[in-house]
């Protein structure tokens, strides 16, 4: 009972309080299988605290009683835990270390593409991982880095973010409050969120990204920079931050005003029938018709409408300067144009960039291989 009710408080992040029936139950006496349930959780505890150094040591001890209980599914899951909080302190050998040993564990259980992403993962680390890279998730749930996925034609994939650290749980529930109060319109309470999570978490991109957003709502441009600019120095090439970076800058500048960014982010964020999308998005471009993602919106919505995007895409290149929007838009256009000559030359150009958007590059360099 005190175990569930501990647990019900870590979903709640009230770790403090879950952390403090842990103890009260490591006091009296309990089976040895209980002893060690209660010791990983107090780890957890710990690291949703954010104080991944204090998880370490009741996770280890964790760890031990499993292997002496020869409790596999206990193995595992403190072996991944360990992973974790080793990354985030950025202690890369014992992360390392315990990343192999979660490969042994899931070969000796016959799950080789899981023991094989283990192994990937733990020379990457050694190497030096970085900050954030995308990788790819094949069918399964199973992750495998890029330029490993097979390269047989067919493969169903799902393009993902892999940062160095993952987010502790207190910053997620705070950015999934803010995001609650960003869909209601609520951009100023929103925003109040989202900072309250990058303090719960000062290695987390997502809420200061989603910070530049609400700001770029409330019109308070510089502060957006900067928050866009903490983004690209946590995490390079987060979602769309180079592209809203960007935009903010054109904002601050005059350049761009708030009735054209407000219809820029209804064509990329508003679920608009294709019709209407084509023809907001022309609306959009007879005002600013050398904003290059306005020709991406239209071109996506045309092709929904079963005709032809071919040439939004290349008059969307012929004015893309940032190097974020012009990768999404080499792709776009990659699957539109009919020599396979120039999709492979389209498709080449946008694996080879660095300073883009990573998910546009990965696809590339998956399309590549499967050519």
């Amino acid at each position: 009972m005190t175990v569930a009710m501990a647990r019900e408080l870590m979903n709640s992040a009230r770790y403090e309080e879950a952390r403090q029936l842990l103890a009260g139950l490591l006091d009296e006496p309990a089976t040895d299988r209980l002893r060690a349930v209660a010791h990983g959780m107090l780890g957890e505890c710990d690291f949703g605290l954010g104080d991944a150094a204090s998880a370490i040591e009741p996770t280890t001890t964790a760890l031990r009683m499993c292997e002496d209980q020869d409790d596999r599914a206990g193995i595992r899951a403190y072996l991944e835990n360990l992973v974790e909080m080793h990354r985030y302190l950025g202690q890369a050998e014992p992360a390392a270390n315990a990343a192999e040993r979660v490969a042994e564990v899931l070969a000796r259980e016959g799950e080789q593409r899981r023991a094989a992403w283990r192994r990937r993962q733990a020379g990457i680390i050694r190497a030096g991982e970085p900050l954030n890279r995308v990788v790819v998730m094949l069918d399964g749930g199973v992750r495998c880095e890029v330029g490993d996925v097979p390269a047989a034609s067919g493969v169903s994939v799902t393009f993902v973010f892999e940062r160095d650290r993952i987010t502790l749980a207190p910053a997620s529930a705070r950015t999934a409050e803010g995001e609650r109060l960003g869909s209601a319109g609520q951009f100023a309470e929103a925003y109040e969120a989202f900072q309250q999570a990058a303090r719960l978490d000062p290695y987390d991109p997502h809420a200061h990204y989603l910070s530049g957003l609400s700001l770029l709502h409330l019109r308070r441009y510089d502060e957006a920079i900067a928050e866009y600019e903490t983004t690209e120095r946590l995490a390079p090439g987060w979602f769309h931050c180079r592209t809203d970076l960007w935009l903010a800058r054109e904002l601050a500048a005059g350049a761009l005003t708030p009735e054209q960014y407000e219809l820029f982010y209804l064509l990329e964020h508003a679920p608009l029938p294709p019709h209407q999308k084509v023809q907001t998005a022309l609306a959009a471009l007879r005002a600013t018709p050398r904003l290059a993602p306005l020709y991406l919106f239209h071109g996506q919505a045309m092709a929904a409408l079963g005709r032809s995007p071919e040439a939004s895409y290349r008059d969307g290149l012929d004015c893309a300067a940032e190097p974020d929007i012009r990768g999404r838009l080499l792709v776009a256009l990659s699957t539109a144009v009919k020599s396979d000559e120039e999709r492979r030359s389209l498709r080449a150009e946008a694996a080879a960039m660095t300073d883009g958007n990573l998910v546009a590059s990965a696809m590339a360099s998956v399309a590549l291989r499967a050519a």
